[in-house]
């Protein structure tokens, strides 16, 4: 197999962006840890509400540290939380 097929993981972008998908993280940030507001989800990641703020916004790209703590927190996976967009 050719490693340029497509869905082959080293055809993966470097730049790809990716964005929140934020009606899932809700649900599961309500569900499994009773938070709400975006300053009690930046308190429970141990970000600033401002990063939070844009992170939501597809404004910020989180740091892989940070999205794989906010996957952590919530018993999901980074894959779960996030979604690759074009840019």
């Amino acid at each position: 197999m050719e490693a340029t097929q497509k869905g082959d993981a080293s055809t993966a972008r470097s730049d790809a962006k990716v964005r929140l998908r934020v009606g899932v993280y809700d649900a599961l940030a309500a569900e499994r840890a009773g938070v709400t507001t975006v300053v009690a989800q930046a308190k429970l990641h141990g970000i600033n509400r401002q990063h939070m703020f844009r992170i939501r916004s597809g404004k910020w790209q989180p740091s892989l540290t940070v999205a794989m703590r906010m996957a952590a927190d919530l018993g999901t996976t980074v894959d779960a939380l996030f979604e690759r967009v074009d840019r």
